[in-house]
């Protein structure tokens, strides 16, 4: 309302056509098609729906609503008069506070009670909108003397009814969004601190190997082995979380099927050799090209040759192959090892679910491998099916994914992704690293103090500072999760002087969702590691200008 004074209230002794029984059944039906809108919304628009879809067929003068839409946040109050919302710095200038007050020990129902408001006199009544008085109330008011018809109170009932159902799937599915994000925030922090002490024993482990001139050990292998399977199996947990929430982007580019198939074996020998299986591959159409992100498709081939490594016993064989059917590429992963038994067929791809392993669990996992490759071929516009003539008797496991059309093959050559190229000798390259992860900060030092580079080393921020004011680092490798001022204040604290102005910064972290990501980017870091380091990777990114120089000079 645009003034403060409140509207005369207009008598109505028109005849309604709600009196007429076709009108009424036409009205009945307008609202019951309400929840068709309610999809996505969330309580209060429902009730804003309701609300006006009432007063469209009902003659009200006044309507108020008291609505707990949240547990956790105060209740949704309106005030409406003649169709108009008031605030409620104008109901209280306008008298309503009082009358509204003695509105709350009316019963709930279609018992009507008169009321005095500074409109005048109103025949009200007060219908639930949940299952008791505790989830809500609204009140609809009229002065016509026959409100409500017995028409007008099915209209009040079915919309209020309508709109109670509305409001607790609208809860429910916000509550729904705060416990994925609760548990994608607990997943966060899980990788954060399993993270943190994997970089300090990944690194050390790299550099015994150098020093003992690369020469294979029983022992170191075992622990690098489940290093690795650790580190896996909190990225496995991590990519779940971001796949179902739709925080994946792939980077995606016409790729040879080759060099697919040849990464994801790479990436699985170690555990086929442990198990002494015969791994076989026919690929009969290498040159075969796929649009699709090389790190996602090797992810998920690797975990399907990785499922079938631990379910075949030692000895066992297989056989992966791969060939072009129509449009699409048509790749396999047979083994003869534990099968499937029917029961687990129809929710082999769900999370979390594995078949029976022994008690030891040694050929366990979490049970997300393969709910990965679901939605990982799925990204890809492909699907993934799963064959078992039963217990004992091996497993098939089929992708099918579509080559790439000769359009996406031109938009890949217009832009094509960039992979990391080999590492170059650091040949010099200033670098200051900030950790305050003791062992990790000693460990990194180390391995990038053999590959050439020249590394000063802090653990905190104002240490940083002062450090960086001497030694002139051309890179700062920086880790976000700093006592007192974290690396994103710390990053912004070194560009602000002059002389680091161009400082190239990259940030070291252990969380890596989406969000983690954009943050790092708009604070200016060039790239952002996830703990445990591929330390090849960050040599690599350390060392873009140099071999950029040395490419330029060739």
């Amino acid at each position: 309302m645009n003034s403060l004074s409140t509207p005369p209230v207009e008598s109505d002794d028109r005849p309604t056509p709600l009196d007429a029984p076709e009108q009424s059944l036409r009205d009945l039906m307008g609202l019951l098609a309400l929840p068709a809108l309610w999809s996505g919304r969330d309580g209060e628009a429902i009730v804003g729906l309701m609300t006006e879809a009432v007063e469209s067929v009902v003659p009200l003068h006044v309507c108020y609503i008291d609505v707990p839409l949240l547990r956790s946040k105060p209740a949704f109050v309106r005030l409406r008069l003649a169709g108009q919302d008031l605030t409620e710095a104008q109901a209280q200038t306008l008298g309503w506070a009082d009358t509204i007050r003695q509105w709350y020990a009316f019963p709930i129902g279609t018992r009507v009670v008169l009321s005095e408001t500074p409109a005048g006199p109103m025949r009200m009544v007060r219908l639930s909108l949940g299952f008791d008085s505790g989830q809500g109330s609204v009140w609809f008011g009229a002065t016509a003397a026959d409100f409500p018809s017995v028409n007008q109170v099915a209209l009040l009932r079915a919309a209020t009814s309508l709109a109670a159902t509305g409001i607790v799937s609208a809860r429910a599915a916000y509550e729904r969004e705060e416990a994925h994000q609760a548990k994608d925030e607990f997943l966060a922090m899980l990788g954060h601190e399993l993270r943190n002490p994997l970089a300090p024993i990944s690194t050390s482990l790299a550099l015994i190997r150098r020093d003992r001139g690369n020469v294979p050990e029983k022992y170191h292998d075992i622990i690098e082995r489940q290093v690795a399977h650790l580190s896996r199996l909190v990225e496995d947990l991590l990519d779940v979380s971001r796949i179902t929430r739709g925080k994946i982007v792939l980077q995606r580019e016409a790729i040879c099927v080759g060099p697919i198939v040849m990464r994801a074996v790479e990436a699985v020998s170690p555990l086929i050799e442990q198990r002494q299986q015969r791994l076989s591959i026919d690929i009969a159409d290498e040159s075969a090209l796929l649009y699709a992100d090389l790190t996602r498709m090797t992810q998920a081939i690797s975990n399907l040759l990785n499922n079938a490594a631990k379910y075949t016993q030692p000895g066992g064989a297989i056989h992966i192959a791969a060939r072009v059917v129509r449009r699409d590429l048509m790749l396999s992963v047979v083994d003869n090892g534990a099968g499937i038994a029917p029961d687990l067929m129809p929710k082999l791809f769900s999370i979390f679910e594995q078949g029976r392993v022994t008690i030891d669990r040694s050929d366990g996992g979490l049970g997300i491998g393969l709910a990965l490759v679901r939605n990982l071929v799925e990204l890809h516009d492909g699907q993934v099916l799963a064959h078992s003539d039963g217990p004992g008797l091996g497993a098939t496991f089929t992708i099918n994914v579509p080559l790439a059309t000769p359009e996406q093959i031109a938009l890949s050559l217009a832009a094509p992704v960039h992979h990391p190229v080999s590492a170059a000798d650091g040949a010099g390259v200033r670098v200051l690293l900030v950790d305050d992860n003791a062992d990790g900060l000693a460990a990194m030092e180390a391995f990038l103090s053999e590959m050439g580079f020249v590394v000063a080393t802090a653990a905190d921020a104002v240490q940083a500072l002062d450090l960086a004011e001497h030694f002139d680092p051309a890179v700062a490798v920086l880790d976000i999760g700093l006592p007192g001022m974290n690396g994103f204040e710390l990053a912004a604290a070194l560009r602000s002087q002059a002389r680091h102005a161009d400082l190239r910064l990259f940030a070291l972290t252990g969380y890596s969702q989406a969000e983690d990501l954009r943050r790092s980017s708009s604070a200016g870091f060039e790239r952002h590691f996830v703990k445990p380091v591929a330390l090849f990777d960050l040599v690599d990114a350390l060392n873009s200008d140099v071999l950029a120089l040395r490419q330029t000079s060739a």
